[in-house]
């Protein structure tokens, strides 16, 4: 390892479906998160970040291989093929630790590859791995978590009783180690407090050079926030009752309901106000960042993806691509650096991420990577760019597939003024004028065949070269199973 990179140190925080349109930074009304506000202004704030998947599988295996989703094998699980940014650290003898509670982020899609640490928080289940032989189902702890999944019974417990959400947020965060106590047969998974706890307790002793990537989940939705932290940003709470109807019943069935102003109002107040709650615990580990690491230290934060409140007819982040799910927050802050460029406004995108990591680190960038390193521009310098950003995922009748056996193709193609989706099951095309409709309301396609043509051509050239890709991987696979040896040339 070269001398000057021997002591560098990278984090990589990620919160899951934060939108950067409820962050004072990105102009909105409400100061949810004063802590990572504080921290990001040491260093460039990115105006218009997009992710290239619009949700957690998409979104992931672009940020971790700086491949489009569709190429390369795919994105879910990650294909062993595709070389991941872990792997090359750990090569480089770079320490790398992961701590995540992602159903799809665990070991099953093969995001542990290439760390020293993986504490998967959600490890993915399927419904066959439930234990059937009447020894184990003797077991108590089996038969305890067979009680609290009887008809959902924690969540009615969490709703139905006025003092048991403060109870079970009380010891959550009172008593971390709880967590691990409990995970195994409760509906709990790593919440900030655990986290940030296990962070900082590991950041206390480790030597450097080291890679550390925390996910939190807490902005996810459902959203039930301790009572403290909506008061934190509005002038009264929102009762349980109240909560759940909204979390459970109109998010998740908006189509029997008149989604009324007042609706989306308290939604966003309960969304706001997880965010507010996640930045309450981040505070310790931004306030240790700087002390511990006063130099040679890279702090990225980001989001996989943001979240719909019905700006399309949607909530969650399913079935669409509209930038409420593909604009998200982007923090770079280098430790030391007083003379960072404090905004960017050039576009730049989540396959940026591993390159410049990789390139701070003063590694060489694998020729597979088809981001760029964000190095130059937080110095003051200029940089290349290419003309489109295609974000994509499968899907069928609204619900995200992680492949095309599954599901069809959705994909978005955007340059600085233009966007263009195309839905492959309902063979829907879409075009919009972003900078004079930001919303993505007025849809141009009639209107504009000569624009609409241009995206034509990119995106059969891009789904041409899936194929080919595609193929190209196939072949290599079988060629690598090939014993030579038993072969006589």
């Amino acid at each position: 390892m070269n001398r000057d990179n021997r002591n560098k140190t990278v984090f990589l925080i990620t919160i899951d479906a934060l939108r950067p349109d409820h962050l004072k930074s990105y102009g909105y009304h409400r100061n949810t998160a004063p802590n990572l506000e504080k921290f990001a202004e040491k260093g460039t704030t990115f105006l218009n970040a997009i992710t290239n998947g619009p949700e957690t599988p998409s979104a992931f295996s672009s940020l971790f291989t700086s491949i489009l989703p569709f190429l390369s094998g795919g994105f879910s699980p990650l294909p062993i093929q595709k070389l991941i940014l872990p792997q090359i650290l750990k090569e480089n003898d770079v320490y790398t630790y992961g701590i995540h509670s992602n159903p799809n982020l665990g070991e099953f899609f093969n995001y542990h590859r290439g760390f020293d640490v993986f504490l998967d928080g959600e490890r993915y289940k399927e419904k066959q791995d439930m234990p059937k032989n009447q020894e184990t189902k003797k077991n108590p702890l089996f038969l305890l978590k067979k009680i609290l999944n009887y008809k959902n019974l924690f969540d009615k417990l969490m709703y139905g009783l006025k003092g048991f959400n403060k109870i079970k947020s009380l010891l959550r965060n009172r008593f971390p180690f709880l967590t691990d106590i409990f995970l195994p047969f409760t509906p709990i998974a790593y919440n900030a407090p655990y986290v940030v706890n296990k962070v900082v307790s590991f950041l206390r002793k480790i030597d450097k050079p080291l890679f550390l990537w925390a996910h939190l989940m807490d902005v996810h939705s459902p959203f039930n926030p301790p009572s403290k932290n909506v008061l934190n940003i509005n002038s009264s709470d929102i009762n349980l009752r109240d909560r759940n109807f909204l979390t459970s019943e109109v998010y998740q069935n908006p189509e029997k309901y008149r989604i009324s102003t007042d609706i989306l109002d308290k939604l966003k107040i309960l969304y706001d106000a997880e965010i507010n709650y996640v930045d309450s615990y981040l505070k310790d580990l931004f306030e240790l960042i700087p002390l511990k690491f006063p130099k040679d230290c890279l702090v990225i934060i980001t989001a996989d993806h943001g979240e719909s409140f019905f700006e399309h007819g949607f909530f969650f982040h399913q079935g669409n691509i509209y930038d409420e799910l593909l604009k998200i927050p982007f923090f770079i802050i280098e430790i030391g650096n007083e003379n960072a460029i404090k905004t960017v406004n050039n576009t730049v995108q989540i396959i940026d991420i591993a390159p410049t990591i990789i390139d701070y680190f003063g590694f060489p960038i694998p020729d597979s990577f088809q981001g760029i390193s964000l190095i130059p521009l937080i110095r003051g310098e200029s940089v290349e760019r290419g003309k489109y950003v295609i974000s994509e995922t499968y899907q069928k009748n609204g619900i995200m597939k992680r492949n095309n056996k599954d599901g069809y193709k959705l994909i978005s193609i955007r340059s600085d003024q233009w966007k263009y989706i195309y839905n492959e099951q309902s063979k829907e095309e879409l075009l919009f004028h972003l900078k004079s409709d930001p919303e993505e309301k007025v849809n141009l396609v009639i209107k504009e065949e000569e624009k609409l043509t241009q995206f034509r051509r990119i995106r059969d050239s891009h789904f041409e070269e899936i194929t080919t890709v595609d193929e190209l991987s196939k072949i290599s696979k079988v060629i690598s199973q090939i014993d030579f040896k038993k072969i006589n040339l």
